[in-house]
């Protein structure tokens, strides 16, 4: 006696509706299958963020070493550059002539310029949302079992798209590869020989929380560490 129920329904904005209603904790425990379902386990989430890790090491040396080649290219036009205006103020070149060729620098310069910018950004062009995705997939699996419904909803907004209830059932949309992860959790290639062992306390660590959330901001999950500080 005494306890409080919440229930479902459509809005009957476009007029009569027979759908039925749906008790919020039939909700909330389909909505928990559906994180399940595209959450990564442990395991699976530390092996990827290792390697992760490691593309992204190759990516910043391979990057470097391309903006090493860029800058020498740079000061190579800068030389030139400075050449040409020597030649042009000795009155060793015509001015028709030194104004052809620094446009042709120029446009040189300005393009390197430009494809040195590019190579900077593509660093975290495909890491970072890679390992955004892998985070927020294993964060999936805590809320799965969260009694926290108001963090469960806030996840759920920006890791499921088009939600949808129909017959008492919800459908969520999730990007590709959480889709391909829900598919293969029975494949071998996913087996658990192919990963290491999970931690026994099944909890993210800080770095893990800062990289996944710039503010630090994780409401406790009853049962489980805390993975923020001072918590």
């Amino acid at each position: 006696m005494g306890g409080r129920y919440r229930y479902y329904r459509c809005t009957k904005k476009k007029g009569k509706c027979t759908q039925g209603y749906l008790q919020e904790d039939a909700l909330a425990l389909q909505i928990k299958e559906q994180l399940q379902s595209v959450s990564l386990p442990e395991a699976w989430a530390d092996y990827m963020l290792k390697r992760v890790t490691e593309f992204e090491q190759k990516e910043t040396n391979a990057s470097g070493s391309r903006l090493g080649q860029m800058k020498e290219d740079l000061k190579t036009l800068e030389a030139k550059l400075d050449a040409l205006v020597d030649l042009y103020l000795n009155k060793d070149i015509e001015r028709e002539i030194y104004l052809v060729k620094k446009d042709g620098l120029m446009r040189q310069k300005i393009s390197l310029q430009a494809k040195s910018s590019s190579v900077r950004a593509e660093r975290k062009n495909w890491v970072e949302p890679l390992r955004k995705w892998i985070l927020d997939s294993k964060h999936a699996g805590f809320l799965a079992t969260s009694e926290n419904l108001h963090e469960v909803r806030d996840f759920l907004r920006s890791f499921g798209t088009n939600p949808a209830l129909k017959d008492k059932t919800i459908s969520i949309s999730f990007c590709p590869p959480s889709d391909f992860a829900r598919a293969q959790k029975t494949d071998s290639i996913f087996s658990p020989y192919h990963a290491p062992s999970a931690r026994a306390d099944f909890s993210l660590t800080s770095a893990e929380v800062s990289e996944c959330d710039p503010t630090g901001n994780r409401t406790p999950i009853l049962g489980l560490k805390s993975p923020c500080p001072n918590r």
